[in-house]
């Protein structure tokens, strides 16, 4: 719809005293559809590291294991849960549970009124933004987990530890985001058969990055990096720049004694997975740091995606809410419902940065 059409729509949603201003506010509900689904496109981080997959109407989510006999594949329940890994036997396939995930905002009538359609657009870009927030959170807590595990071995598999790198705290590229880290992820996903492909890092990482010298780089490379305000990419490793991981980031895996993130360590171990935490971050409630420590990176094999998947049963759809008139105001809810699951976690890895040295 064209935004003259819309603006025209919008204006008539104020006749709330008559029928066509009730459908008016009906069919531009319905029309906000398309943008905050245009926009959790380009804000869900997600949808590009997990391979969308559209369920027909009637369709199971469901999806045949990797090549190997038994192999963890890790599931998510739901918003706000933990992921769940389960052996899959010889021969079977994995059933993804879809949940919901919803959205909804609201203005004064009196915008419409005065066809200020721009306030309508504001409450649409929140709800889509809140929508891929969403998705980010369920996103990591099916990738943190699945790179954090190590995989004892069953039938013909033999055990396999955790994919996790880190340089020694005595040696070159140690305490920062390094070439010696990256170069180290990139050797442990060739032994496995596996291309790194794609790492995501926190705003300081990008930073370690921007101040690489010709010591650690060739003046090249270093020239293209600060052409592209430190991502692009080094060595065919296309470089992503995330706000919520790091010292400050919500899905750092911290410390015990945090009281701010998504992914705590164990209080007695002070492990996560097989992960443990020999410098752990410490935040506090606010979000602020008690004790810098161990931040990640994450790396992957994008090369051909078939392991990260998330099925959408229904995309998200905008609906007029009628009950907020009756307090002078209009708007929307809408909900989605999805799926996040990683089938071969040999297609993730986890780079470990101890910025407390």
């Amino acid at each position: 719809m064209e935004r003259k059409e819309m603006e025209s729509l919008f204006a008539e949603t104020a006749k709330i005293h008559t029928p066509e201003g009730l459908a008016a506010y009906h069919a531009f509900a319905a029309a906000l559809t398309t943008p905050i689904l245009q926009k959790i496109e380009l804000e869900s981080i997600m949808r590009k590291l997990f391979a969308v997959e559209r369920l027909a109407p009637g369709a199971q989510a469901v999806y045949p294991v990797a090549e190997d006999f038994e192999i963890p594949v890790w599931v998510l329940p739901g918003l706000g849960y933990i992921a769940q890994n389960f052996i899959e036997g010889i021969g079977e396939e994995v059933f993804i549970p879809t949940f919901t995930i919803d959205a909804s905002a609201d203005w004064k009538i009196s915008y419409a009124r005065d066809s200020r359609i721009d306030i309508a657009q504001r409450a649409a870009a929140r709800a889509a933004k809140d929508l891929a927030n969403y998705e980010e959170e369920c996103g990591w807590r099916v990738i943190l987990p699945a790179a954090t595990s190590s995989f004892t071995g069953k039938g013909l598999l033999g055990s396999r530890p955790a994919p996790i790198y880190e340089i020694a705290p005595s040696s070159t590229g140690a305490g920062y985001l390094s070439k010696e880290l990256i170069n180290k992820m990139m050797v442990g996903f060739k032994r496995i058969g596996r291309t790194l492909t794609d790492l995501y890092v926190s705003p300081e990482d990008a930073a370690d990055i921007r101040e690489w010298t010709d010591t650690d780089i060739d003046p090249i490379t270093r020239r293209e990096i600060f052409q592209a305000s430190g991502m692009g990419s080094i060595w065919n490793v296309s470089l992503h720049e995330i706000q919520h991981l790091g010292a400050t980031g919500l899905y750092n895996i911290n410390g015990s004694t945090s009281a701010y993130g998504k992914f705590i360590a164990d209080s007695v171990t002070e492990e996560y997975n097989a992960y443990t935490l020999e410098n752990p971050n410490v935040t506090n409630a606010d979000g602020t740091i008690g004790t810098l420590g161990e931040t990640q990176v994450l790396g992957f094999d994008l090369t051909v995606n078939d392991s990260l998947v998330m099925p959408i049963r229904k995309e998200f759809e905008a609906h007029d809410d009628p009950t907020l008139l009756r307090v002078q105001k209009q708007g929307f809810f809408g909900w989605a419902e999805l799926g996040f699951a990683c089938l071969d976690s040999r297609m993730l890895g986890l780079g470990v940065v101890d910025r407390s040295l």
